[in-house]
Formats: structure tokens, sequence, C-alpha cells
């Protein structure tokens, strides 16, 4: 029994081979755009910032911004600052994706402090990443793909009653010219976390579109603050996105039908060679 056995192992072996490739299968970014930074209009004072751009020629994606800044009013003061970076970490194993954004408000009352407005804005955004699915050695441009996405969203949310107007979103999307293949958005009303995943059928050679965005803010109008309990923290408020792009190769269908037929033969052969003793 020993002797057919081996042989038909030989020949699993070689199936589960071909669909050993369900890994072999990886994201290449093809070009990208992105965006983001800061603005803020305290009376007729106005600051804006804007992200860098850190990504290389060719591979990861990097992008990072960050500053803070003191508005000086007739008794008082205002500080307010943000911070943003998003990362895309390509490896033949997988894509990994990071991205945060925060900003802060407070108050410093010297006398009595009145605020007539204030407005502040923070956005980081990977506008637009092409992403190009690469199979490896041997797999044809449209072997299908599973691509999946798996990840966590955290959130803090902590604006004081006198601010107006504070809002904090996030999202992530994948699309196929104009079809979304996959997608994920909170328009955030308190803090927590959530957990993100999704995943859809692609092809080896397609591109695919990868957009990722953050955005915050909040105002005063006509905001009043005693010295007394000077200062007053007014924000408090950001979110951090991560998570994992992966890319299998679908084994084809005969590749099943002889991976289940062998091991269905190899249970009847193991019975049978069980009875016989």
């Amino acid at each position: 029994m020993k002797s057919r056995i081996q042989p038909l192992m030989a020949v699993l072996f070689m199936a589960g081979s071909c669909s050993g490739g369900a890994h072999a299968a990886y994201f290449e970014r093809v070009d990208h755009l992105v965006s983001g930074g800061y603005s803020a209009v305290t009376d007729d004072g106005f600051v804006s910032d804007a992200v860098l751009d850190l990504s290389p020629a060719a591979g990861d994606v990097a992008v990072f911004g960050a500053n803070l800044y003191n508005a000086p009013l007739i008794d008082g003061s205002l500080e307010h600052s943000y911070a943003a970076d998003a990362f895309l970490s390509f490896s033949a194993a997988s894509t990994d994706l990071s991205m945060s954004l925060s900003h802060s408000l407070s108050a410093t009352a010297n006398n009595a402090l009145n605020v007539a407005s204030h407005k502040q804005d923070a956005f980081v955004d990977l506008t637009t990443v092409t992403l190009k699915i690469v199979g490896a050695a041997g797999e044809a441009d449209g072997s299908a793909v599973q691509v999946s996405f798996a990840g966590n969203a955290s959130a803090l949310y902590d604006f004081d009653s006198i601010v107006s107007g504070g809002y904090l979103g996030l999202g992530l999307s994948l699309s196929r010219g104009s079809d979304v293949v996959g997608e994920y958005l909170w328009d955030v009303q308190q803090g927590g976390d959530q957990s993100v995943s999704f995943s859809f059928t692609g092809s080896v050679g397609e591109e695919l579109t990868l957009s990722s965005f953050m955005v915050t803010g909040a105002s005063l109008e006509n905001a009043g603050f005693a010295a007394s309990d000077s200062p007053y923290a007014l924000v408090d408020a950001g979110a951090i996105l991560n998570g994992t792009f992966t890319v299998a190769i679908v084994p084809e269908p005969e590749i099943h039908a002889m991976l289940l037929a062998g091991l269905g033969l190899l249970g009847f052969m193991s019975r049978r060679r069980f009875t016989e003793h």
C-alpha cells in the first residue's frame, strides 16, 4: 500500500504547489497624488500650513505635517495645533496603510476674554494612489485574485460645549475605474474604535485606485472666557486608521477538484489499509 500512496502524495504535492501561489501576488505603486494641511482664521489673522510629500519616486508613500500656533488677543490668546501623516508601505507579502490626524485648541484669559470668531480646519488626503496587481513569475495577466483589507480605526472626539461646528470624518476606498469595489466611511460623532474590512475579486495586471482621507475642524463665535477658570481646553480630537491589504491568487477550479479528489482517495486507501489489518 505504501508504494501506491507515495506517488499519490507526489501528485497532491504538485497540485498544492500550483495553488501555493495563493499569496504570490501583490500591489505595486504606479503613481500617486496626495494633499493635506491646516488653516485657521482668528478674527482678522490667518495662518496655513501644507503637509510634505516625502514619498520616493517609486515604492512607499509618506506624507507628514505638523505645527503649533499662538494667536494673541486683547486680554488673552488662543493656542491651536495640528498633526497629520499618511504612509503606504509595499512588500511582496502585503501593503500596509497607516494614517492619523489630530488638532487641538485652547484659550488663555488674562482678563475677561472674548473671541469674536475663530475657525480651524485640518485634513490629510491620499487623493489617488494608482496600484497595479502584480503576479509572481508564471502568473499570467488576467489570473483571478482576492483582494482583502483588514484593519482598525480609532477616534478621539472631545469638543467643549462652547465650540461650534466641530466635526471629524475619515474614509477609505478602492475603485476600478468609476466603480467602487471596497469602501469604509466613518462620520465620527463620538470617540471609539471600529474594525475595518472588505474584500473583492480582481485580476493580475489590472490597476485600481486607492483613496483615503481624514478631515476635522472646529470654530468659535462670540465666545467669552473668564480669567478665573483659565486656561480652557476646548478641542482635542483626532483619528487613526491602520490596516493591511493582501492579494491572493485564486486557485483554478481544476486544481481544487484535483486536491479534493486526491484527498478523498487518500482517506479511502487509509481506511482500507486499517480494515485489512
